[in-house]
C-alpha cells in the first residue's frame, strides 16, 4: 500500500482513461544539462549534440527548458553568485540561436536565488522561473517564494511576479504550482501565465512539485516519502479536473527522483534519478491498486549518467539535416558539433563581415596580432543592432584557444575582450605564426575574421 497520503479536492469513480500509447511520438527529443553545457538528444539516446558548447566566460550552463515547439532556453550563471548575474540563450527547434537575454527580478532584495524551476510557453516566447529570494538581516530577514514570468529573449525589465506560487511548471500556458502542501492551478481567464488567479486542486503531505502534460491527461507528483523523493503518476480528466487515487502508481525509479517532464500529448516522460537522465513511455493504466509500480508503455532508457534537468519537446536539433546525425551515441558522447557561424562576405574580412538580417560589424584590427595579447584579452569592438549577449570564440585549427563575451544593453557599440582559455594561457608562445580564426555571435547574426598571431 502507498505510504504517502493524498487528499483530493475531487474524486472520480468514472472509468479509467484508455492506454496512452506505447510510443514517444509526442516528444521528439530531450534537452538537458551535462558537464556545464546544454545538450539535446533523441529519446533512444542514439543521437545527441551540445547546443551551447562550452561557456564563453566564467559562467556555467546550469539550467535548461524546452517548449512544446522545440525551442530551448539555457541559463548561464557564475557558480556561487546570486541569481541576477545570469545570461540566457534561446535556440530554435533546429538548434540555431534565435535570441539572448537575462532572467530578471524585482529589485530591493538582499539576495536572489533563481531559477529554482524553469519553463517555456508552448511557442517558446515566454519563460517562467521559480525564485527563492530574501531581504533584511537577522530577525528582520524576510523570505519570498514564487514564480516570475517574462519574455524569453531581449528582456531587461522587471518580470511579472506571481508571489507564493512555488515550484511552478507549465501545462500549455497555465501555471501549475505549489502553495504549501497544496497543488494550485492557474485559472484559464486573463492571459496566463501573466495571472495571479489560481484554484486549489489537491493536497499531499510532503509535496515537492507537480507536472501536467499539455493535453491535461497525465499528472506526475513529486513528493518526499520516508526520507526519499518519489514520483506518483495519475491519469487525469483535464487540468485541475478529477483524478482517481486507485489508478495511481509509482515510477520505477532508482534513488531520489525529481525533475519530471511530460510530453505535450502525455505519451512520453523524462526524469532525473540516481541513474542520471532517464526517458520512458508514460504508464499503461490499470484498475488494480495492488499493482503499485507503474507499467510503462516503453522501458526506461538512460540518456546521460551525469545529466540533469531533462525537458521534453519537439526539437529536431539532435539530428541536424546538414549532417544527418548528432554528436555520437552513448552518454555525453564525443565533441559537440556546435552549429557553425556563417562565413564572412568576400572582401570584407578587415571589418569582420557577417551574415544575418542584423549581423554585427567589427571595428578594424591589425592583420597581425601578438599572441601574448590574448593573456589579458584582445579588445574587439562590435556594433550591434539590438540588445543581447555578444560572444567571441577564437580557434587555431580545431582547438578553441580564446573566448570572450559582453552584454549589449542597447543597439550600438560594445567592446569585449578575447582572452586565452585556461588551457592556453601559459603557452601562448606556441601559437606564434598560427592563424587565429574568430567568430563573433550577436543578436541578429554572426561575423568572422582571421588574423595572424605574431
Amino acid at each position: 500500500m502507498r505510504s504517502h497520503r493524498l487528499v483530493l479536492a475531487a474524486l472520480s469513480t468514472c472509468c479509467l482513461l484508455a492506454a496512452l500509447g506505447a510510443g514517444a511520438a509526442g516528444a521528439a527529443q530531450v534537452a538537458y544539462v551535462e558537464g556545464g553545457q546544454v545538450w539535446i538528444s533523441t529519446l533512444d539516446g542514439a543521437s545527441k549534440r551540445s547546443l551551447s558548447g562550452p561557456s564563453p566566460d566564467e559562467k556555467t550552463w546550469t539550467e535548461t527548458a524546452q517548449a512544446e515547439n522545440g525551442t530551448v532556453i539555457g541559463v548561464r550563471r557564475e557558480p556561487g553568485k546570486i541569481g541576477t548575474l545570469n545570461a540566457t540563450q534561446l535556440w530554435g527547434p533546429d538548434g540555431s540561436t534565435i535570441g539572448y537575454g537575462s532572467l530578471t527580478a524585482k529589485p530591493g532584495r538582499t539576495s536572489y536565488a533563481y531559477p529554482v524551476t524553469l519553463n517555456l510557453s508552448p511557442d517558446g516566447k515566454i519563460v517562467t522561473y521559480g525564485y527563492s529570494n530574501w531581504s533584511g538581516f537577522g530577525l528582520e530577514t524576510k523570505y519570498e517564494f514564487g514564480t516570475y514570468a517574462e519574455g524569453s529573449s531581449n528582456w531587461y525589465i522587471e518580470p511579472f511576479d506571481i508571489e507564493g506560487a512555488e515550484s511552478g511548471t507549465l501545462s500549455g500556458s497555465r501555471l501549475v504550482a505549489r502553495s504549501g502542501s497544496e497543488v494550485i492551478v492557474q485559472n484559464a481567464t486573463g492571459q496566463p501565465p501573466y495571472s495571479k488567479e489560481f484554484t486549489p486542486w489537491f493536497s499531499w503531505t510532503g509535496l515537492r512539485r507537480a507536472e501536467v502534460s499539455a493535453n491535461g491527461k497525465v499528472l506526475a507528483v513529486e513528493v518526499e516519502s520516508g526520507g526519499h523523493d518519489v514520483v506518483a503518476m495519475f491519469p487525469v480528466a483535464g487540468l485541475g479536473g478529477a483524478l482517481d487515487e486507485l489508478s495511481a502508481c509509482d515510477l520505477p525509479t532508482q534513488g531520489d527522483a525529481s525533475e519530471v517532464s511530460l510530453s505535450a500529448d502525455g505519451t512520453a516522460m523524462a526524469w532525473h534519478d540516481a541513474r542520471g537522465v532517464v526517458v520512458a513511455g508514460t504508464p499503461v493504466w490499470f484498475a488494480t491498486p495492488e499493482a503499485a509500480i507503474c507499467n510503462l508503455s516503453s522501458p526506461p532508457v538512460v540518456i546521460s549518467t551525469t545529466g540533469r534537468m531533462p525537458s521534453l519537446g519537439n526539437s529536431t536539433a539532435a539530428v541536424p539535416p546538414s549532417t544527418g546525425g548528432g554528436g555520437g551515441g552513448g552518454t555525453g558522447g564525443g565533441a559537440p558539433p556546435v552549429p557553425a557561424a556563417a562565413p564572412p562576405k568576400k572582401g570584407d574580412d578587415q571589418k569582420g563581415g557577417g551574415k544575418g538580417a542584423d549581423a554585427p560589424t567589427l571595428s578594424p584590427l591589425p592583420k597581425t596580432v601578438k599572441a601574448s595579447t590574448l593573456a589579458n584579452g584582445l579588445p574587439i569592438t562590435v556594433k550591434v543592432t539590438k540588445a543581447g549577449q555578444v560572444t567571441a570564440v577564437g580557434k587555431v585549427g580545431a582547438q578553441i584557444v580564446a573566448k570572450g563575451g559582453v552584454k549589449a544593453k542597447r543597439a550600438g557599440k560594445v567592446t569585449l575582450r578575447l582572452k586565452a582559455t585556461k588551457a592556453w594561457s601559459k603557452r601562448l608562445g606556441q601559437l606564434a605564426g598560427k592563424k587565429l580564426k574568430v567568430t563573433v555571435t550577436a543578436p541578429g547574426g554572426t561575423a568572422k575574421f582571421t588574423r595572424t598571431l605574431g
